[in-house]
């Protein structure tokens, strides 16, 4: 919701555009009509008043686009294999059934745009006939500009300090990639720490371990700060086809907060490149990255370049090539 919805809107607007953020609940019971351009994230096919309000909009020659940061569209064996499966916080019939609305929802459209370009694919293999736009996940100037003029990324902090920053319990299945590894490296080297902040379920033999030390998830802004603690974060996932789909955000905080990532090589994390992040595919590998982190310096000087890359990318939103609006 923060990134492919108040992060775009936000640059809309310092762009000159009118630009309103609405829950899809109130909208639907209460149609705001006087825009010329909609962007519906995650649209079901199944909320009341989907379809009626889709059609006023086309009547009115509103231009319609839908929208997705994660696989929630597709058959029964995507259903089966999303994290909110694995990790039981939704029954495999549910899950069936939030997957059929949600393609519905997605086959109303012309118009798609995707966080990621192996999510785009997945879109167009679904809704073959539709125009489809890959926009990644940006941070917004209004939180650049704070860990700019703060120099967030550059405070000091020990190379043997280690977070794992878990949003929901949605990882649960995605910490034992790395939890082996993570396990005999606190064990080898006492002095190393790792912070586990968020609601995942950490596994007993590395939780009872005195250098480590668990957290409640904090507010999406205090998050930099608390991530500058650490030296490395680690962003593990495993192999899935709704895993492959999934967007760069894990970098974007890191890079934020200045730490060296490493993170499981799905496609979106590949298109940063391995002189932004250390890709871990394997067991050894995370073993051997955790075990070696780079000295200050090292990580200053990627922290510089992981903030460039930040600033640079374009921080607004790609909408106008689905509109043909300039």
């Amino acid at each position: 919701m923060r990134y492919r919805c108040y992060h775009p809107a936000e640059a809309l607007l310092a762009e000159g555009h009118d630009c309103t953020v609405i829950a899809a609940s109130l909208f639907f019971e209460d149609p705001r009509l006087r825009h010329d351009i909609y962007v519906f994230h995650r649209p079901n096919f199944a909320r009341a008043g989907f379809q009626r309000v889709l059609a006023v909009l086309r009547k009115l020659g509103a231009i319609l686009i839908a929208d997705y940061d994660d696989l929630i569209f597709g058959d029964e064996s995507l259903a089966l294999a999303s994290s909110s499966v694995k990790n039981a916080t939704i029954t495999e019939e549910n899950a069936v059934k939030a997957f059929k609305s949600n393609l519905a929802g997605l086959r109303e459209f012309d118009k798609v745009s995707a966080s990621t370009a192996p999510l785009a694919d997945r879109v167009r293999e679904f809704n073959s006939g539709a125009q489809v736009q890959c926009i990644p996940n940006v941070l917004p100037e209004s939180i650049l500009s704070i860990h700019r003029e703060t120099r967030t990324p550059f405070r000091k902090r020990t190379a043997t300090t280690i977070g794992y920053f878990a949003g929901t319990k949605s990882h649960d299945k995605d910490f034992p990639v790395v939890a082996e590894a993570l396990h005999r490296v606190l064990c080898e080297n006492s002095h190393f720490n790792l912070l586990v902040v968020g609601p995942v379920a950490v596994p007993r033999n590395l939780a009872a371990l005195p250098n480590v030390l668990t957290t409640p998830a904090v507010n999406y802004l205090r998050l930099p700060s608390l991530m500058s603690l650490c030296h490395t974060v680690i962003a593990p996932l495993e192999q899935s086809s709704f895993n492959a789909c999934k967007s760069r955000v894990k970098f974007l905080e890191a890079a934020l907060s200045g730490c060296r990532l490493l993170a499981t090589p799905i496609p979106d994390m590949q298109a940063i490149g391995a002189d932004r992040l250390v890709p871990c595919a394997t067991k050894n590998e995370w073993y051997e990255a955790l075990s070696c982190p780079t000295n200050e310096e090292a990580r200053i000087d990627m922290a510089a370049r992981n903030f460039d890359f930040l600033d640079e990318v374009p921080n607004s939103s790609s909408f106008w090539s689905l509109t043909g609006a300039q």
